[in-house]
């Protein structure tokens, strides 16, 4: 949930790649309208006239991705110019607010009118492979040994392909911190009322009721509506698989992995699921959860978050060292810390942290590109190491130094960026257009560190240590699918969907309504729930 779904784990909300390209006399394909936020618009392409060598004519590429709130995709940044100068590569950047990212996104894949390079989820490529749309980048992965070495580093990649064929450069991470969405919560709050760290759910039940009985406007517990998921499913994700069950796939299919039985389940159908829904429900009857959980975006989540309005969260962790910074404005005892994880009533206890890179996100080429082959040896380049540097850390020996994973920002990057508000880190990699967020394909948290607080160092290594014991658990990427399973899949997820929407709320919110528990999982699976774990299940076992 990189997005993925986005998914940063580096000050303050972090977190949330050689073959050498020379210019010809070739271009783009003619780009699409203009979706142009805050970078400027996509110019002529060009086609080598007579009067210009075609060694010197640079390859111009039109290049599409979402604009993160925290992170602005700046038109010329430093990336761009580097790019330029050792690829001779001209960059038409078009950015879209990542709230409305998705819909501009399927309009262009529905018209054909693609640019020449875009951000889609695996979810896009699983449901338009077979239109002709994104290039197959099988038949040139031998002109592509940068990104080969990553496949053979990293094999969960293979999941990404359709009928055996890869159709996106996906993101990668080259070394990233460990996080994800866990239990954070006001100590500062927890002292001053004499209250311990819960260390079960039904402790921070009880704690949540001391809180809103000392802030009566409060509501302790907060969420949003982050990655591609709706707030209801973003609540409930993390809580369910705190469980013992869970909700959705990263791409928001209403199955899960159980790592304990390696399979995927139907998690309403399990009695841990419902229980996790109890709890929600009893929390949400005593206003100990923000009533606002489904439709909050993730600005309206975060100045609550920011101000006092809630006191805990189960979500990025990474986004806490910013709320420390904002809180300790005004009171300088203010503090989100990580509580270990917390055991549920059945004696569950586990949390979802997120897995390496972004594998749910990739970037496609668009088929009608003009040589093909220069463009996918140019997008193998951002895996090389110069393409690793460029992309995450600028020039070296002007910006960093260190090699081969081993990299620092230099003392005057630091303290150019460090009193920059409201993230130092973000500012940095908006102006550099690096890092995931940026123009990374393989990206490397190094350069977050020196930014980064004392409190996400701790919480990183605890949410590693938890990793190592086995309580925290990756999310873990769908397997590929057959043509066939995913026309099926299409069509329930419909239908499913539709029927989830319409009512997994009631019983958050509706006091009595568990009481038509079993009816509704009886309709949910007349609808199709047995048949997408079985095309789950299926399509895994090929993997194995």
């Amino acid at each position: 949930m990189k997005a993925k779904k986005g998914i940063m784990t580096v000050t303050g909300s972090l977190l949330l790649l050689s073959s050498v390209l020379s210019g010809c006399g070739s271009s783009s394909t003619t780009s699409p309208a203009s979706t142009n936020n805050s970078s400027t618009p996509a110019p002529a392409t060009t086609t080598g006239a007579a009067s210009t060598s075609a060694a010197a004519q640079p390859l111009s590429l039109t290049w599409m991705r979402y604009e993160h709130p925290s992170q602005a995709i700046v038109a010329n940044s430093k990336a761009v110019q580097e790019i330029a100068k050792r690829k001779n590569v001209k960059l038409n950047l078009q950015s879209v607010p990542q709230s409305n990212y998705d819909d501009k996104k399927k309009t262009l894949i529905a018209t054909n009118t693609l640019p020449d390079i875009m951000l889609v989820k695996q979810d896009d490529i699983q449901n338009f492979a077979d239109t002709g749309t994104f290039l197959d980048l099988t038949p040139y992965l031998d002109k592509m040994p940068n990104l080969k070495k990553v496949i053979s580093q990293q094999p969960e990649i293979n999941k990404n392909k359709i009928d055996g064929k890869l159709y996106g450069f996906p993101l990668v991470a080259n070394w990233q911190g460990v996080g994800g969405q866990l239990s954070m919560i006001r100590m500062d709050v927890l002292d001053k009322l004499g209250l311990k760290k819960p260390t079960t759910y039904d402790e921070l039940y009880q704690v949540m009721k001391k809180m809103k009985e000392a802030n009566p406007d409060s509501y302790p517990f907060t969420a949003r509506a982050a990655n591609g998921l709706t707030g209801t499913e973003n609540l409930i994700n993390p809580i369910s698989f705190a469980f013992g069950s869970g909700y959705t796939t990263f791409n928001g299919t209403k199955v899960y992995y159980e790592p304990k039985d390696k399979t995927y389940k139907f998690g309403p159908a399990m009695p841990e699921f419902k229980e996790a829904i109890t709890w929600l429900n009893k929390l949400y009857k005593e206003k100990l959860l923000d009533p606002d959980y489904a439709t909050a975006t993730s600005q309206i989540w975060q100045e609550k978050l920011n101000s006092g309005k809630s006191f805990y969260f189960q979500d990025n962790n990474g986004f806490a060292s910013t709320f420390n910074i904002n809180l300790q404005k005004k009171d300088p005892n203010a503090k989100f810390d990580m509580l270990d994880t917390m055991t549920t009533p059945s004696g569950a206890k586990r949390n979802l942290i997120y897995a390496l890179g972004h594998l749910s996100e990739s970037y496609v080429v668009n088929a009608k590109v003009k040589n093909p082959e220069q463009v996918v040896q140019f997008m193998d380049w951002f895996y090389s190491q110069e393409g690793i540097e460029v992309t995450n850390f600028g020039v070296k020996g002007e910006d960093f130094t260190g090699e081969n994973g081993d990299y620092k920002l230099t003392d005057a990057v630091v303290n150019k960026y460090k009193d920059r508000q409201p993230s130092a880190f973000y500012a940095l990699q908006s102006e550099y257009g690096t890092g995931y967020l940026g123009l990374g394909l393989n990206n490397d948290d190094h350069a977050g560190l020196p930014f980064n607080t004392k409190e996400w160092v701790d919480w990183n290594n605890k949410a590693s240590k938890g990793l190592a014991a086995g309580e925290n658990v990756q999310f873990v990427n769908d397997p590929p699918f057959t043509k066939e399973e995913r026309e099926k899949l299409k069509q329930i997820r419909t239908q499913l969907d539709a029927y989830l929407a319409q009512n997994m709320d009631k019983f958050i919110v509706t006091d009595g309504a568990l009481k038509d528990w079993d009816n509704f999982v009886k309709q949910l699976k007349s609808k199709g729930a047995d048949d997408i774990v079985k095309i789950y299940n299926d399509a895994l076992a090929r993997v194995k």
